[in-house]
């Protein structure tokens, strides 16, 4: 029998869409939970199955997949049984595509948009900006290592902020207009490009912006069809962490008024 390993943390948006796959397709699996704030992904043990220093990373049996989307792609083609994809290629290509989105973009845009508002709080808390800095210095990206710092550091103020923010309310839109002529992203039924999306949107609302697509009546319903859904309880909503719901509610309120100027809401 198959043994799969989950590493992973219960708010990362990738491990979220993972989960969201295993629970959908009824897998059994074993999970490996990384207190990331504390570094737990850039250990020495940890960096030998993933470089890259981030979640989720998949072990099945003795082969390690890392990178989300490729993960929940090696799972449905492992994993048939439940399909997560259409029977059509051109919709298998529509909901490729809507995934290239997010690896090509807006998960970073959602990494700055989180951290420029409520995460950069917890690394200030009770830390000089030496330590800050030492922190920021094991991610193993230089890339990202310069956007944490900049989003921690200066909040709002990020030079990558306001095009976070934009490209966000530009993606919200274009959902909204395909799903007013499809239930589902990519697919005749819920695919993986649906199960890719939800940690984004319940991200927004974590951080008390729902502003950004409450007039988006499709993408609105859609929503709710995702939250009514088993794996949405498995996945997401028992595994919140209370804490981090408080400090990104509360931060995403102090903020609201400077996101209305940006996108003009």
């Amino acid at each position: 029998m198959s043994k799969l390993v989950l590493y992973h943390n219960n708010m990362s948006s990738c491990s979220q869409k993972v989960r969201l796959v295993l629970y959908e397709k009824n897998l059994t699996w074993t999970e490996k939970h990384l207190n990331i704030r504390e570094g737990a992904s850039r250990t020495y043990k940890y960096l030998k199955i993933n470089p890259n220093g981030v979640v989720p990373t998949l072990i099945h049996d003795d082969r390690i997949i890392i990178e989300s989307t490729v993960i929940m792609e090696y799972l449905d083609d492992v994993f048939p049984l439940i399909s997560l994809k259409s029977s059509t290629p051109f919709l298998i290509a529509k909901m490729r595509l809507w995934n290239k989105k997010l690896d090509e973009g807006m998960h970073s845009h959602l990494s700055i948009i989180s951290s420029a508002i409520a995460f950069r709080h917890q690394f200030l808390k009770n830390k000089t900006e030496k330590q800050i800095n030492e922190n920021i210095n094991t991610i193993p990206d230089l890339g990202r290592r310069e956007k944490i710092r900049d989003t921690i550091f200066n909040g709002l103020k990020s030079k990558l902020f306001p095009n976070a923010i934009v490209s966000f309310y530009k993606l919200f839109k274009e959902m909204d207009e395909y799903l007013s002529e499809n239930e589902w992203l990519g697919s005749e039924n819920y695919s993986l490009a649906d199960a890719a999306y939800t940690p984004y949107l319940i991200r927004f609302e974590h951080l008390n912006l729902f502003l950004m697509f409450q007039e988006r009546k499709n993408l609105k319903n859609w929503l709710k069809r995702i939250k009514e859904k088993k794996n949405f309880e498995d996945a997401i909503t028992r595994r919140l962490d209370k804490s981090y719901l408080q400090l990104m509610s509360k931060k995403g309120l102090e903020v609201r008024k400077e996101i209305n100027k940006l996108v003009n809401i």
